[in-house]
């Protein structure tokens, strides 16, 4: 959603003598005009690109397609998922909910980890890291990949895969959740003890007793991840060697992940091509 522009009104500062006798209006410097009608040129490119998708997403969940098919397996038919690139030009950060997108080349990058230790029929959550999600489909789509997410602007990704999700209600989940999901992929949104005990309930009800967890968080919080996560089937957990990246966040963020060796996990990064 684009922000209004305030611009004062005549009366809110005194006229000048130049202005009094010249009669002519104020005029913005070249540079400052050209860098301001780009702004409102993108933001009115990122609204129209946002309803464009909204109503592709309307008209899939319909059981229609914007070309007007009537497959009975429709979600086969669904469009390719948006790049990073395209899904951080449309989808802005709401930072109240703590949206911090990851850096591109680190989104496909860890896509590329993700997908080596899933099969075609893994069921794979990705709670509260929608960048992740959407890296994670461009590169190669999953039937059984999910997104939980409290913002609804993200339904209109993929309207199948999308799960609202508030962590003011962490149980209040779909029963086909239960003890089904094989990887859970989470980033809490803030960083205390709150926020992870109630995505540690989430956790518990939706992956199997076998299931893989990683966690994508700040190492200041290290002290709750070894207090929440520390028994079966949630850890004990272990830092792996991925390094998490986001564009415009610099605190100090690490990934672990709960099974044996999963120590190694990204230990082949080049963290320069990151």
């Amino acid at each position: 959603m684009s922000t209004p522009i305030a611009v004062p009104s005549s009366q809110s500062s005194p006229p000048s003598p130049s202005s009094s006798t010249s009669g002519s209006p104020p005029t913005l410097d070249p540079s400052t005009l050209a860098l301001l009608n780009s702004f409102i040129a993108s933001k009115t490119d990122e609204e129209r690109r946002f309803n464009e998708l909204a109503e592709e997403a309307a008209a899939r969940v319909a059981g229609l397609s914007v070309e007007g098919e009537d497959d009975e397996d429709a979600e086969s038919n669904d469009k390719p998922m948006m790049s990073v690139d395209e899904y951080r030009s449309i989808f802005s950060e709401d930072w109240q909910l703590s949206q911090f997108w990851y850096t591109t080349p680190f989104a496909m990058r860890f896509a590329e980890i993700l997908h080596s230790i899933c099969t075609p029929t893994t069921s794979i959550a990705f709670l509260c890291c929608p960048t992740a999600f959407v890296a994670f489909q461009h590169t190669k789509p999953l039937k059984n990949a999910r997104l939980l997410e409290v913002d609804g602007r993200f339904s209109i990704l993929a309207p199948r895969h999308y799960i609202p999700y508030d962590m003011e209600e962490p149980t209040s989940l779909p029963a086909h959740l239960t003890e089904a999901v094989d990887i859970a992929v989470v980033d809490p949104p803030f960083l205390n003890e709150y926020t992870n005990t109630n995505v540690v309930k989430t956790l518990r009800q939706i992956m199997k007793p076998s299931a893989k967890l990683i966690v994508l968080t700040s190492t200041s919080v290290l002290d709750v991840l070894e207090k929440l996560y520390n028994s079966p089937p949630l850890g004990p957990l272990r830092r792996t060697k991925i390094e998490v990246l986001h564009g415009q966040l610099r605190n100090d963020f690490g990934c672990w992940a709960n099974w044996e060796g999963s120590e190694e996990l990204g230990a082949e990064v080049d963290n320069s091509e990151q």
